[in-house]
C-alpha cells in the first residue's frame, strides 16, 4: 500500500486531489496567489470544503520561462507563514512545493509533512540529509540537466527512476513515493528548474500524459496540468485564467491513463472532472 502524507494513494484508492496554494505574488496563475494570512486561510478552507486532500504550498514561482528567482530567506518566511496559517484552519496534510534543502527543512519542522521536489533531488544535494532526517512523503518530478533528445517517455522512465533510486538510498520508504512527470518543464530553451529539449516541448506533454502506465514502474503518479502553457498554446489562449476548460479536459484524460494524484488550481472543478473520469476508468 502506498500512502502519501498518510493519505491512502493508487491502487484501489480514489484518485486524491492536491489544491494548490502559491504565496509566490510572482506566481503566472494570479487567482491561485494568496499572500496575507487571512486569504492563506479562507483559501484552505475553500480547498479542503470542495474535496482536496491535501494542500500544496509554494513560495517561490517555479514556471520555466519567468524570472521569478527569491532569496531563500523570502521562501522560508513565506512557506512557514502559510503552513502555520493553514494548521490553524484545516486538518489536511501539508506539501511543501520547493527545491531548495533549507526550506524543505524549515517547512517540514514548520508541520508539512509532503516534500514536492520538481527537481526529483537533482537541484540541491542536501535533499538527501533532509530525507534522512524527517522520512517525509515525497513526490519526485522528472528532471535532468542534459538536453531530452528521443523517446520522451523512456526518457521521462528513466529519469524518475534516477530519482527514486537517489530517495530510497537517503532512506526514504518506496511506499511513501510518487513520481511527475513534469509536465511543463521540458522546454525549447533553458532555465533555472527546467530542461531544454529538441522536440516539440507541447508534443512530448501529451506523448507523455498518453503514457502515463509506461511511467509509473509500479509506483503511484501525480499529474500537474492545471493552466500550463502547453494547454493554452492548444486553445489559442495565452492567458492562463482562459484555461480552466483545457486543464480539465487533460485532467480527465490524466484519470484515464492512469494518474493517482491530481495536483490543480482548480479543486472543485477539477473533482468534478476526476470523478468523472473515474467511473469511466472503472
Amino acid at each position: 500500500m502506498h500512502t502519501l502524507g498518510g493519505v491512502r494513494i493508487g491502487g484501489t484508492a480514489p484518485v486524491r486531489i492536491m489544491g494548490i496554494l502559491n504565496v509566490s505574488p510572482e506566481s503566472f496563475m494570479k487567482s491561485s496567489v494568496s499572500s496575507a494570512a487571512g486569504s492563506i486561510a479562507a483559501a484552505a478552507v475553500r480547498m479542503e470544503d470542495e474535496g482536496a486532500d491535501f494542500i500544496d504550498v509554494g513560495g517561490m514561482s517555479t514556471a520555466p520561462c519567468a524570472g521569478t528567482a527569491i532569496s531563500q530567506d523570502e521562501e522560508v518566511r513565506r512557506v512557514t507563514q502559510a503552513i502555520r496559517t493553514v494548521q490553524d484552519v484545516s486538518s489536511l496534510p501539508i506539501s511543501v512545493d520547493t527545491p531548495r534543502s533549507a526550506v524543505a527543512e524549515e517547512a517540514l519542522d514548520a508541520g508539512a509533512v509532503i516534500l514536492n521536489d520538481i527537481t526529483g533531488l537533482q537541484y540541491d544535494w542536501g535533499m538527501a540529509d533532509v530525507i534522512e532526517r524527517y522520512l517525509p512523503s515525497l513526490i519526485l518530478c522528472a528532471h535532468s540537466p542534459l538536453p531530452l533528445r528521443g523517446n520522451p517517455v523512456s526518457h521521462a522512465r528513466l529519469l524518475l527512476r534516477g530519482s527514486v533510486d537517489a530517495a530510497e538510498e537517503a532512506g526514504a520508504d518506496p511506499r511513501t513515493i510518487s513520481v511527475d512527470p513534469a509536465i511543463g518543464f521540458f522546454r525549447r530553451r533553458r532555465g533555472r528548474f527546467f530542461t531544454r529539449t529538441d522536440l516539440d516541448w507541447v508534443r512530448r506533454d501529451i506523448l507523455v500524459l498518453q503514457n502515463l502506465q509506461g511511467i509509473k514502474q509500479d509506483l503511484p503518479v501525480t499529474v500537474s496540468v492545471s493552466n500550463k502553457s502547453f494547454i493554452g498554446r492548444l486553445m489559442g489562449a495565452p492567458d492562463p485564467a482562459d484555461r480552466l476548460p483545457g486543464s480539465l479536459a487533460f485532467e480527465a484524460m490524466s484519470v484515464l491513463m492512469g494518474a493517482d494524484v491530481v495536483r490543480t488550481h482548480n479543486v472543485a472543478q477539477t473533482r468534478e472532472a476526476v470523478r468523472t473520469a473515474e467511473r469511466m476508468r472503472r
